[in-house]
């Protein structure tokens, strides 16, 4: 199983500004100067504001482009909402580490000229 997210940052950066963005898909949102509930700034207000944008679940084959076809066509309203870091992450469950890429999703991923980032969670489906 693939699970594809864009995780975007910035210390002026205000997830509620994308909103307005048709069937965007967002988790762990916070604004700048939120009071954390957990991490090193509990209980005290965030420097910065964040969010996952997540890959819808009616998207069931080729997240990957999918997620890539996304950031391309809304990066610059990511950029106009204050995200400054910003990182394109493809999550891979499986009892295999093994990956592909075809042609097509290197040059959409390539496209969105961000850092991918690849994590590789073993699950045992046996168990």
């Amino acid at each position: 199983m693939i699970k594809t997210e864009y995780h975007l940052w910035g210390k002026f950066f205000s997830p509620n500004l994308l909103k307005n963005i048709s069937g965007i898909k967002m988790r762990l949102c916070n604004e700048p100067g939120d009071i954390a509930k957990t991490g090193r700034y509990k209980g005290v207000p965030r420097p910065y504001g964040a969010c996952y944008i997540c890959t819808p679940d009616a998207v069931k084959k080729d997240k990957i482009e999918w997620m890539a076809e996304f950031i391309f066509k809304y990066k610059n309203e990511f950029e106009k909402a204050g995200a400054t870091e910003i990182s394109f992450w493809i999550y891979y469950y499986g009892k295999q580490g093994n990956m592909e890429f075809t042609v097509v999703e290197l040059n959409k991923i390539s496209a969105t000229q961000i850092p991918l980032c690849i994590d590789y969670i073993y699950e045992d489906k046996d168990k």
